[in-house]
């Protein structure tokens, strides 16, 4: 029964498919066939094989869509760049692609063939990379594609554009690059194919691509989608392109991964109830102070939504990719997006969090608790817990009193301070050193660390202790954060100052200083 009701509910699309194509009137002819574009080698999908002829996935199903829609039709091989502009430029009817936002509005994109996931391979044993914090400051080899490219570029990594992957792979294994990235079916072809014994694949926490049929002619575009229903009903798609798609069986997903996923969207509204809470407390006494400078509002707002949309993007986008494939998905699938909903989680969370000390440091105070501290040893741990750290090449020093330096200090609001500005510092210092020096002045206690990084831009300087900060380079990508805000709000607190300067001593960098009152 099952099987009859498979062949019989795709009939009303076939019907209506062939309605559709034989409205729009193709002008396509055996003389003056559809001309369909294909890539030179781009295996197992579409390539030319040892006979000159055109071979591949992709070749075996456009025959099946083609004859389908009655439509005559030839292939045309060439370099990827050149069916690219091909396409763009009308010079072909037909091609392949991987969607891209930045084309959408120069052609035309068909329906899914089906979802294209990235993995990152790696030689074993050198780099554990789980997410994009991971490729910072490190060479990572693509083919050209410019969300890919803007996404590694902004998390900081070397990127190195390719043409030929099976190559790559190859210099990869030889110590060329310390990754490549490409989509799951590629790593898995080229690994298996012409892979050595030292490399290793990864997901990568990034959401999957749409491989679709483009073409500038629209009307083709809309009986395809017709087709491809269609197909897709009668499970052909499945038949074809089985081997190197995500395909979901089915599987039992446990009760737990169910709670959890609920627990996550619900902690995701939570937080952003939260969040606008803060956010609109913190916006109006920021307005109130920067009325003469509507600029800064803008600021503010850019910055905080940016952060905050970064993450909500990434939880959204995998629930809902879970709620959609729902049951069937397989659990190994379902755990990998569930670990990314919780990531991004986190990061909403610590921002959330940091918004939230803010709020409370200048609307409700701090409790200071001052006991009698020996200053050098609670530095020199600060130190020790912070020196795994440091980019390698990169040494820690200490500037202390040589008699010692024991006073009455909040150890609390001393770490949190001086934590913070040691972190920055080893940060951005990837050469040289960083310098931790404090002693006795003026009655109280004066904290320097300096670093030897690449330092501060004359326009950051004035506003790099505020929320409206523009461009604050002490500020991590990968977790934007609020902490030297924070570090002026307890200052404050504590009738102390706090600044920065240019590290004159060292040639180049940044200092960065307080200074609080405190009893001998």
């Amino acid at each position: 029964m099952n099987s009859l009701l498979r062949h019989i509910l795709p009939l009303p699309l076939l019907i209506v498919a062939c309605l559709t194509v034989k409205a729009a009137k193709w002008d396509y002819t055996a003389e003056k066939p559809l001309k369909f574009a294909i890539d030179f080698d781009y295996a197992p999908l579409e390539y030319v094989n040892d006979k000159s002829l055109p071979d591949g996935l992709d070749i075996e199903f456009t025959k099946i869509l083609m004859e389908r829609m009655g439509i005559p039709y030839e292939f045309r091989a060439n370099t990827w760049e050149n069916v690219a502009d091909d396409v763009l430029n009308s010079r072909v009817d037909l091609a392949m692609m991987v969607y891209s936002p930045y084309r959408k509005d120069l052609t035309n994109y068909s329906r899914a063939v089906f979802r294209l996931y990235y993995q990152i391979i790696s030689r074993k044993g050198e780099t554990d990379f789980i997410g994009l914090r991971d490729v910072k400051n490190k060479t990572i080899a693509i083919m050209d594609s410019r969300p890919m490219k803007d996404t590694l570029t902004k998390s900081g990594a070397k990127v190195v554009i390719i043409k030929d992957l099976r190559k790559a792979v190859n210099e990869l294994s030889h110590g060329d690059y310390d990754g490549v990235i490409c989509f799951r079916y590629q790593a898995n072809y080229l690994m298996e194919k012409f892979g050595s014994d030292n490399l290793v694949a990864e997901d990568l926490a990034l959401m999957p691509r749409e491989y679709c049929y483009v073409s500038p002619n629209k009307e083709l575009i809309d009986s395809i989608n017709v087709a491809l229903k269609a197909l897709e009903e009668e499970g052909v798609i499945e038949d074809v392109y089985g081997g190197v798609k995500s395909s979901f069986n089915r599987s039992y997903i446990p009760m737990w991964v169910r709670v959890l996923l609920g627990c996550v969207i619900v902690l995701g509204l939570a937080i952003m109830l939260v969040q606008q809470f803060v956010n609109g407390k913190r916006l109006k006494r920021e307005m109130a102070r920067v009325q003469k400078n509507e600029q800064l509002k803008d600021v503010f707002l850019g910055n905080v939504s940016h952060a905050l949309r970064t993450p909500l993007n990434a939880i959204v986008g995998f629930t809902e990719l879970l709620l959609k494939e729902g049951p069937g998905m397989p659990e190994e699938e379902c755990l990998h997006l569930t670990k990314l909903v919780n990531q991004n989680g986190h990061q909403l969370s610590h921002l959330v969090n940091e918004l939230t000390s803010i709020v409370d440091i200048e609307q409700n105070g701090l409790l200071f608790c001052r006991e009698e501290t020996d200053i050098v040893a609670e530095m020199n741990g600060y130190i020790k817990e912070l020196r795994p750290l440091l980019h390698e090449g990169v040494d820690i020093r200490v500037e202390a009193p040589e008699a010692g330096l024991t006073a009455l200090v909040d150890k609390a609001s001393m770490k949190l301070v001086t934590v913070h500005l040691l972190k920055n510092a080893i940060e951005h210092t990837t050469e040289g050193h960083v310098t931790l020096a404090f002693g006795i002045r003026d009655g109280g206690l004066h904290v320097e660390v300096r670093d030897t990084g690449s330092g501060v831009s004359e326009d950051t300087k004035d506003n790099i202790f505020a929320l409206l900060s523009e461009k604050n380079a002490y500020m991590k990508d990968d977790m934007p954060g609020l902490g030297l805000t924070i570090c002026k709000a307890v200052i404050d607190r504590l009738r102390g100052k706090i600044g920065l300067r240019d590290n004159d001593l060292d040639g180049k960098g940044t200092i960065f200083w307080y200074w609080g009152p405190l009893k001998k």
